[in-house]
C-alpha cells in the first residue's frame, strides 16, 4: 500500500485541529510520496545521503514540509525531541 494513500487515511480521520502535525522520518525511495502529501505546518526527516534526502534536495520545492535531514540516530533523537517541543509549545493557549 502506497504511503501517501495511508498519510491521507490518518489526516482525513483526524480533526481538523490546527493544531495537528505530522512528523514523518524516512530513508527510502518509497518515502517519498508520503513526503509530498504533507503540508506546511508538518515535517519531514530525511535520512542524509539516503534516497529520500537524494529526491527531496533534487527539487526541494516539491516539498511543502519544513525539513530536518538527521545522520545517525543521536542526531534523529535531537531533532524529533526539539520538533515535538516546538509542536507543543505552540498549541499551548495563554
Amino acid at each position: 500500500m502506497c504511503k501517501g494513500l495511508i498519510i491521507n487515511q490518518i489526516r482525513s480521520s483526524i480533526s481538523n485541529d490546527e493544531n495537528k502535525r505530522f512528523i514523518y522520518l524516512g530513508d527510502g525511495g518509497g518515502d517519498y510520496c508520503p513526503s509530498l502529501k504533507l503540508g506546511e505546518s508538518d515535517y519531514v526527516m530525511p535520512r542524509k545521503n539516503y534516497p529520500l534526502w537524494t529526491r527531496i534536495h533534487s527539487d526541494p520545492l516539491l516539498i511543502k514540509a519544513e525539513v530536518h535531514e538527521w545522520t545517525d540516530g543521536e542526531e534523529l533523537a535531537e531533532i524529533l525531541l526539539r520538533l515535538i517541543h516546538t509542536i507543543s509549545a505552540d498549541g499551548k493557549t495563554t
